[in-house]
């Protein structure tokens, strides 16, 4: 990064661009804009190379999108919620944001999320909804979705987003860029505006890069990862960047699907020749089974629904805003009831992580038992769906539960023709309907063991070369 310096030209093109794009495809991707502010941060830095003759750091003047969740000093973070306008501009940037900032980084825009950050479509009552930029009557995922849809229009080339059922990959799937879901802790997470109470013993969230290739997920997460973060979130596992030699040959398990929710025909054909491309070009593939894809969703939404407040829902009733229909077909409380949701005791909390550890052990032992370097699966049953339908994420939250790293990898689209043979007659959930996601990009999720995303990326990188030859 150090040889390539971006020029205050240089960023002003860039800015031409994405106006361009968003103007050109209409996602309504953006929350907040400060491209005066990026300018005047590029004028800073190219002032500073030319006086001390080198760059400020690793990152220097790299534009960064950001999730709006992410604190920038001086701007809002409305996360959505029309009962948040009234706070007007942050006075702190969030952990993450500082570490950017001083490797040199030029934050320029924010990006859209769901109202709550607990669905999977992007759609809020202060910035509407981020439609798909291959077709807009598809999702962009959530709850990260402006950024997946930014950065698919290379409006961005690295975005930052946080994901805590699938946040992060979710929107990677629907919009076919790469992802990393980094361990719980690995990654700053402190100092951003959130729609809920903090942790109590559930599922922790985690942030991480959204972007155009496995190299740059690799590279945010060694650069942020050295530079001691716990020196701005007290959360943070010390845990510097390792350099991990890659493997001649890889040895992957392969988890396909759940019986009760059967892949729809493009997902099954994409991964099917992942898996066969891999195997051609000499790399193991290991066949792996586990019940566990339902089980630990139930157990996640369990979970998400400890908070006897519902302090995300009391931001809604403050202004008296609707609901988003995508909100009310994955996280209210009779979706809660429907899995087996009751208001939680202390008995039901040492239950729930008892579960949730019996889960962990489970992956441990498939894992070690298998030898794999890493699971290869799908993200979702699906590709991007039709807005407000794109249902419980169960291929992503798994891994949330378990507290594993994964990454996505965008490989191939959904193509009626060559997806026609691989339809079954089984029940779609969601309905699968071939016009409707016609070139919707389809992808594969890649995990890894915890707190090993050094590996992982290793693995990704390596499985990407091969799907892309």
């Amino acid at each position: 990064m150090q040889c390539m310096v971006w020029k205050r030209s240089d960023l002003l093109d860039i800015l031409h661009i994405i106006i361009y794009s968003l103007t050109s495809f209409s996602t309504r991707c953006l929350t907040e804009t400060f491209f005066d502010r990026a300018l005047q941060r590029a004028e800073e830095l190219d002032r500073h190379l030319r006086e001390k003759g080198q760059p400020v750091g690793p990152l220097h003047g790299l534009p960064i999108s950001l999730k709006d969740c992410f604190n920038v000093e001086g701007e809002a973070s409305t996360i959505g919620f029309t009962s948040f306008i009234k706070n007007g501009p942050v006075k702190a940037n969030s952990a993450l944001v500082q570490i950017l900032v001083d490797l040199g980084a030029v934050l320029y825009v924010k990006t859209n999320i769901p109202q709550t950050m607990m669905a999977a479509d992007s759609h809020n009552y202060v910035f509407g909804r981020t439609v798909n930029p291959h077709r807009a009557n598809l999702t962009a995922g959530g709850s990260s979705g402006g950024e997946g849809a930014l950065i698919a229009m290379r409006g961005s080339v690295l975005g930052i987003g946080t994901d805590v059922a699938g946040s992060i990959r979710i929107p990677a799937i629907c919009n076919g860029t790469f992802a990393l879901r980094p361990s719980a802790d690995r990654l700053p997470y402190a100092g951003q505006t959130s729609p809920s109470r903090g942790d109590l013993m559930g599922i922790k969230p985690c942030a991480g890069p959204l972007a155009t290739s496995v190299r740059d997920l690799a590279l945010l997460a060694r650069l942020v990862t050295n530079v001691d973060p716990w020196q701005v979130d007290s959360g943070v596992t010390y845990s510097p960047w390792r350099d991990v030699k890659p493997k001649a040959v890889l040895r992957l398990g392969l988890i396909q699907e759940h019986a009760d929710f059967p892949l729809h025909p493009p997902v099954l054909r994409t991964l099917t020749d992942a898996a066969e491309r891999l195997r051609a070009a000499g790399h193991e593939i290991i066949p792996l089974e586990s019940r566990a894809i339902r089980d630990a969703c139930v157990l996640a939404f369990r979970m998400f629904a400890m908070d006897p407040a519902k302090t995300a829902f009391q931001h809604i009733s403050a202004s008296g805003e609707p609901i988003i229909p995508a909100l009310a077909s994955t996280a209210l409380p009779h979706e809660y009831m429907k899995y087996g949701y009751a208001p939680l005791t202390l008995e039901g909390l040492y239950d729930l992580n008892e579960q949730r550890n019996h889960l962990k052990e489970e992956f441990r032992s498939l894992l070690v038992k298998s030898g794999v370097d890493a699971i290869l699966t799908p993200g979702h049953q699906g590709t991007a769906q039709p807005h407000d339908v794109y249902g419980l994420p169960f291929h992503t939250v798994l891994w949330n539960v378990v507290d594993y790293p994964a990454c996505i990898i965008p490989h191939g689209k959904a193509e009626q023709q060559a997806d026609a043979k691989y339809i079954r007659d089984v029940e779609y959930k969601p309905p699968y309907d071939p016009a409707a996601v016609e070139n919707a990009p389809c992808c594969v999720q890649v995990v890894g063991r915890h707190m090993r995303e050094e590996e992982l990326v290793q693995c990704t990188e390596i499985i990407a070369q091969v799907l892309a030859a």
